[in-house]
């Protein structure tokens, strides 16, 4: 397993972000696998310089689907946000009603709202926004599609879940693409301040265990 998801095609190296990855190489139940350059999944692109900008165009991406919240475009706007060269579509994962729930919760709960559990919640909460996201990226059949949140692991990591169990990847191999963001946010500004946190590994270990 670790061959496939250490394949040189995976990992995208930019300059200012760090978890972008191709999800294709991936096989099927029925023997099939998943499609080379067909879509990516990323950490936010606000912090991307020209020569990054230039390396994802050159890869063929023509749609961008950003599925952070509003304020969270405010603060970091995309850098493709107007785009001549490419799609862009804001599709926020996270409603308004999620949002509501989550702000009602004790503030000591709220942290349970990032694991398996918070998953759970949030694809029982935000059908429609997942739908939503899924038309945007079946509707670019012809370029390779990125999306992507702010860290490349909450919501961008359910999305991938999704497409890779549409196309019949197994269930493992979809958890540990998921973990494998470990590997990547380690070294981005995504690094917890958390004294344990020395290796990836730990990262893993701590942020995004491939349950």
């Amino acid at each position: 397993m670790e061959k496939l998801l250490l394949d040189p095609r995976r990992h995208i190296k930019l300059e200012n972000a760090y978890n972008v990855r191709d999800i294709g190489g991936y096989p099927t139940r029925d023997g099939n696998i998943t499609q080379w350059g067909r879509f990516l999944r990323s950490d936010g692109l606000h912090g991307l310089h020209l020569k990054d900008k230039k390396l994802i165009l050159d890869f063929g991406v023509g749609l961008v689907v950003d599925l952070r919240l509003p304020i969270e475009l405010e603060s970091s706007p995309n850098v493709f946000c107007d785009s001549k060269e490419l799609a862009y579509a804001h599709r926020s994962f996270l409603d308004e009603d999620l949002l509501k729930h989550i702000e009602e919760q004790p503030a000591e709960d709220r942290t349970h709202l990032r694991s398996d559990k918070g998953y759970c919640l949030w694809l029982d909460h935000c059908q429609h926004s997942i739908r939503d996201i899924l038309v945007v990226l079946s509707e670019n059949p012809g370029n390779a599609s990125l999306y992507h949140c702010s860290g490349g692991k909450d919501r961008t990591g359910l999305i991938t879940a999704l497409l890779l169990g549409v196309a019949g990847v197994e269930d493992d191999l979809i958890a540990a693409d998921y973990a494998l963001t470990a590997r990547y946010n380690i070294h981005s500004t995504f690094k917890p301040p958390e004294s344990h946190i020395k290796s990836w590994q730990d990262y893993e270990t701590n942020y995004c265990p491939p349950l």
